[in-house]
């Protein structure tokens, strides 16, 4: 873990950005203030369906509906 000034930072930005990506822990100061510098991880997107992917048709509906009906809590 390393503490480097803003103004140096601001330098060398490449220099700090190219330690904080290699997972080094690099922390910002200024005057009384700190704050980290770390690798942002961003998630993989969420795969696309094609539409009508999760309807369902009326027969199957009405058949879940009927169960239902058939047997209730408790029983």
């Amino acid at each position: 873990m390393r503490t480097i000034r803003i103004s140096e930072a601001k330098r060398n930005f490449a220099k700090v950005f190219a330690r904080a990506k290699r997972g080094e822990t690099i922390i910002l100061q200024n005057g009384q203030d700190y704050m980290q510098l770390v690798p942002c991880v961003i998630p993989e997107p969420i795969p696309s369906r094609p539409v009508g992917y999760f309807a369902a048709d009326v027969e199957t509906v009405c058949r879940r509906n009927t169960l239902g009906e058939e047997s209730g809590p408790g029983q």
